[in-house]
């Protein structure tokens, strides 16, 4: 890279382009060149660059949404990180070897550690300012997240880098979608969801004196919102940021002061619809009161119970009598007959009755065509099957 080092001045000369990077106070310089956009668009032999082009194209895509996500901390940056961030992405986008050169997905959900930590600053990063432990939290389901941050004491876990008499904590949360290429418009795309509604959500503790330190605290924020499907990242940053009091007892904050970087970063579930809520909580509730030890609010029901057929034919005052063994049976059949039950009530009345159909031999009898009476030994009369 070249710089500029006696004339001051930007813009083109030539082939020549002067300008301004924040990062650097010098003017860098770059020659103008290369193949022509239309060469490079459809030459056969720019083929594979525009493969490349392609997959940048999409981390450069989802690189503004990851910056967008920050923007309360991008005032803490100190140099321009938009590179570092897209050359983080295209890292993760090369984790995926399922998908043709590109065409490859940016998946942050599966690969959220190769981003997790990333620093806003080059010269005096988070960590080096504030050294203690900070304990976090991110409810996927809730979409909320809670940092815990020890009592800070200046010289001991607290190092600021200037004379500025006030500082805060901020924390952020936000959504960020998973990049895939869509076949049909050729280019990087988040999935259908995501629309601006999907905001940042942060919050910000009260000022401190930079010479005193503050006492440990406890920062929570939650999002308006989560997305209807999985495929996305949500992502938890952090800064401290300075300010100056002023004659009314405000702070105002004070631009480039701070540092700042990506907490944690996880990935988001598929949110469960209304519907599907509603029914898991009744097969719960069902569940619950089927395991309960009280029989009277258990209902079972059994299969019908075989009988032997009687005869249509029985003639009036006919002494006839029969003897046939029944089949074995291999279960014990009981059935439970509840009354007045309703879903989520308690029942209060029940009514059971009993049978035994193994190894038993019957003799059925009857005095009239109207009543016939089946019994089987070993049983009291009330046990026995009466037909009319």
């Amino acid at each position: 890279m070249a710089f500029l080092e006696e004339l001051q001045f930007t813009g083109s000369l030539g082939d020549l382009s002067f300008y301004r990077m924040r990062g650097t106070d010098k003017i860098v310089v770059r020659r103008k060149g290369g193949a022509s956009k239309e060469t490079i668009k459809k030459s056969p032999k720019f083929a594979l660059p525009r493969l490349y082009m392609s997959e940048f194209g999409g981390c450069s895509t989802m690189g503004k949404e990851v910056r967008f996500m920050m923007h309360p901390m991008r005032a803490l940056a100190d140099y321009n990180f938009s590179g570092f961030i897209n050359k983080s992405l295209k890292l993760i986008q090369k984790q995926d070897s399922t998908s043709k050169l590109g065409q490859r997905a940016i998946e942050l959900s599966k690969h959220p550690k190769l981003l997790e930590g990333f620093q806003l600053n080059k010269y005096t990063t988070f960590d080096s300012m504030l050294r203690s432990t900070l304990s976090w939290s991110i409810d996927t389901e809730k979409g909320s997240a809670k940092v815990e941050i020890p009592a800070l004491v200046r010289d001991i876990n607290f190092f600021p880098n200037n004379r500025h008499s006030k500082f805060s904590i901020t924390i952020s949360l936000g959504v960020v979608p998973d990049f895939k290429f869509n076949q049909g418009t050729g280019k990087y795309q988040a999935p259908k969801w995501y629309d601006t509604m999907y905001g940042c959500s942060y919050t910000s503790s009260e000022w401190y004196s930079a010479l005193k330190g503050s006492p440990a605290t406890t920062l929570e924020l939650s999002l308006d919102q989560l997305p209807p499907e999985a495929g996305y990242s949500l992502m938890l940053g952090i800064g401290i940021c300075f300010g100056d009091s002023l004659d009314d007892g405000e702070v105002k904050q004070i631009k480039r002061a701070g540092a700042a970087k990506i907490l944690a970063i996880v990935a988001g579930t598929e949110k469960q619809r209304e519907s599907e809520r509603d029914v898991n909580l009744e097969d719960e509730e069902v569940s619950n009161n089927y395991n309960r030890h009280d029989p009277i609010e258990t209902a079972m029901v059994a299969p019908p119970i075989v009988t032997p057929a009687l005869p249509s034919d029985v003639g009036p005052r006919a002494s006839l009598r029969g003897k046939k063994s029944v089949e074995d049976a291999k279960t014990f059949v009981y059935h439970y007959t509840v009354s007045n039950a309703q879903h989520g009530v308690s029942v209060r009345e029940a009514s059971y009755s009993y049978a035994i159909n193994t190894g038993l031999d019957y003799t059925w009898s009857h005095s009239n065509r109207e009543t016939a009476t089946i019994q089987y030994p070993g049983l009291p009369d009330k046990s026995g099957l009466r037909w009319r």
